[in-house]
């Protein structure tokens, strides 16, 4: 069971999220389109729970936040490159959502390491 929660896990469900609400998008539908345009937040607040698992007993804490930090990195640009690619109007207005959504994620992982370092 240790074995089976982790960031990754956690990654895994984000980016499979990803590839669904991307196929619910192939004729373009305004709603998707507007859950797409605020990926740029979800994502990175999603990601964010990776933090809530040094509370969880049963989970390893060696290299732990290497883990979240190097999982979330990755997997965030992975989900939010799939999700928004299935955008329906292409333009800067959607890359810049990309790019916000990075910074947004990278300043997640910072507090969260503050957080966590402060706390254990």
């Amino acid at each position: 069971m240790r074995y089976l929660i982790g960031p990754e896990f956690i990654m895994l469900l984000i980016y499979v999220g990803a590839i669904l609400i991307a196929k619910a998008n192939v004729p373009p539908v305004k709603s998707i389109d507007n859950l797409i345009e605020n990926c740029w937040l979800y994502i990175p607040l999603l990601a964010g729970l990776s933090f809530g698992l040094w509370w969880v007993p049963g989970v390893e804490k060696d290299w732990l936040l290497l883990r979240v930090w190097v999982v979330s990195l990755l997997g965030g640009h992975f989900a939010m490159e799939k999700v928004m690619s299935a955008y329906s109007d292409q333009g800067p207005g959607i890359g810049m959502s990309y790019l916000v959504g990075m910074m947004f994620l990278g300043l997640i992982l910072v507090v969260g390491t503050v957080l966590i370092r402060i706390k254990f």
